[in-house]
């Protein structure tokens, strides 16, 4: 099957990547031009990507400490939520469940919530992040292997899609440096061949639209754009950097709450890319770097101001144009989705629906139901974040008094006056949060009413279990700590 990917960079060198690893009969060609700069401030991922670069490739070439050196990256952990209610205090959203997130009840998970009145150390990453450890450990021999891999990724955006362009050029996979300038449709709009800047007429049966904020393909169909800005006000953001050392990095994405929005800091080898998110009904660029300044008692050096607006297009596989990445939807930084959803996305259509030369039409509602349900999904667990009652700053009232709720966020607030929301209440499947991340943010909008969970163990004969379960945790991190690497001594070991 012929393949055309507009666009590069991250999303666009992972498809190709994807479709070459997976397929042995894909003809892939990139059209990306280096007319077009990446800003690259630092980006982090969720488990979807450690999974495409442990998974089996061809010749065994790619492993972790390959990929972390050459991307400029470090682990990730987890996100750091401070300042969320406005008093300066913190939870982590860990990538490690409980012991029993897949139990009816989560007796660990509640556990924590009694002893520590937060639940998010019954995820041993949450431990991890507080003694400054990793998920490495040293074998006999001095090597450093994983104690559990169950981690992700910080890294350079720009580094990822270099890294990703040198395995497919050297594999096969045909790359144009040229820009799209003209394109032609046939009477069912479906797209024929593309005009570049350096006159080449490209043609083929397929695409995918990996050109970012650009949207070069997507754009220019009849394909309806739908707004979520109604949900996720937040509409620019400001990146900068500061600098980073061993003694000071986090293994963790840092996301402190501010007066309109929030900031990033994702610890690189070579920097920390960082960033303020706001809303800019509620403040202005010079307000906002006035603001950072302050919190981080130094001057910064915003890299440029960027625009936007969450939502998504209403098909992300529109005829025969698939939409990847930023073309296809954005929401927010928060909690690393666009990245999280350009993998499972390009996985879907990959392994279930691009098997012959002409995929089968009905699928295509299939897909962008799938899609569609994934965004929709994270939208809810983006926005209840900012559900935690704060109220000292104009933005925050707005959030939580006027913000258009969702209708999961308007049934999870109304049943936990009732009962303890669980598992069942979140929807999961396939590319969803899933309950393991959902429970803490739930936690830290205050939707685990400590009343009601004392009356539910208790009906249940679980009081008892939940606080053993939480000692049990306790006791299997302290066996295994001594035997960790430390955040210093690995940042150390990555720039060998």
């Amino acid at each position: 099957m012929k393949i055309v990917i507009v666009g590069g960079g991250t999303a666009g060198w992972i498809a190709a990547a994807m479709l070459l690893k997976y397929s042995v009969d894909s003809d892939v060609t990139v059209i990306e031009s280096s007319k077009q700069g990446i800003i690259g401030a630092g980006e982090g991922s969720t488990g979807t990507l450690p999974w495409f670069i442990r998974d089996k490739w061809p010749d065994n070439s790619i492993n972790e400490i390959e990929f972390l050196r050459k991307t400029k990256g470090t682990l990730k952990l987890g996100i750091k939520l401070q300042n969320w209610k406005g008093d300066g205090s913190y939870i982590y959203s860990p990538f490690h469940g409980s012991p029993t997130d897949t139990q009816s009840i989560d007796t660990t998970f509640y556990g924590s919530i009694i002893k520590y009145n937060r639940g998010d150390y019954s995820s041993l990453h949450s431990w991890l992040m507080d003694d400054k450890m990793t998920t490495y450990r040293k074998d006999f021999n001095g090597r450093y292997i994983p104690a559990f891999t169950n981690h992700s990724y910080h890294f350079d955006g720009v580094e990822v899609g270099k890294f990703f362009k040198e395995w497919c050029t050297k594999r096969g996979v045909k790359h144009i440096d040229s820009e799209v300038v003209d394109l032609t449709f046939d009477e069912r709009e479906y797209l024929q061949s593309v005009k570049l800047e350096n006159g080449q007429i490209i043609e083929s049966n397929f695409w995918f639209d990996c050109s970012g904020f650009n949207r070069v393909l997507m754009s220019k169909t009849k394909n309806k754009w739908i707004s979520y800005k109604d949900y996720l006000p937040t509409n620019t953001a400001i990146p900068f950097s500061t600098e980073v050392n061993s003694k000071t990095v986090k293994f963790e994405t840092l996301a402190h709450a501010l007066d309109a929005g929030w900031m990033w800091k994702i610890p690189l080898q070579h920097r920390n890319g960082c960033g303020y998110v706001f809303c800019d009904g509620f403040t202005n660029e010079n307000k906002a770097v006035d603001e950072v300044q302050k919190l981080l008692g130094h001057h910064i050096d915003p890299i440029k101001t960027i625009k936007f607006e969450a939502g998504r297009y209403d098909k992300i596989w529109y005829n025969n144009i698939v939409a990847l990445g930023l073309s296809s939807h954005f929401l927010e930084p928060l909690q690393a989705t666009s990245i999280h959803i350009m993998i499972v996305s390009a996985a879907n259509l990959i392994f279930h629906y691009l098997k012959g030369e002409v995929p089968y039409y009905e699928d295509r509602e299939k897909y962008n139901k799938m899609c569609r349900f994934m965004i929709d999904d994270y939208t809810d667990l983006l926005q209840m974040h900012y559900l935690t009652g704060r109220q000292d700053t104009p933005f925050w009232k707005f959030m939580n008094n006027e913000v258009k709720l969702t209708e999961k966020n308007k049934y999870l607030r109304n049943l936990s006056k009732f009962r303890l929301p669980t598992a069942f209440d979140v929807d999961p499947i396939h590319g969803t949060a899933g309950y393991p991340i959902w429970c803490h943010i739930l936690d830290n909008a205050g939707l685990y009413d400590r009343n009601i969970m004392k009356d539910e163990l208790n009906h249940f004969g679980k009081w008892q279990e939940s606080i053993n379960q939480m000692e049990t945790l306790e006791k299997q991190y302290k066996k295994i700590k001594p035997d960790l690497v430390s955040y210093e001594e690995f940042f150390k070991y990555l720039k060998i």
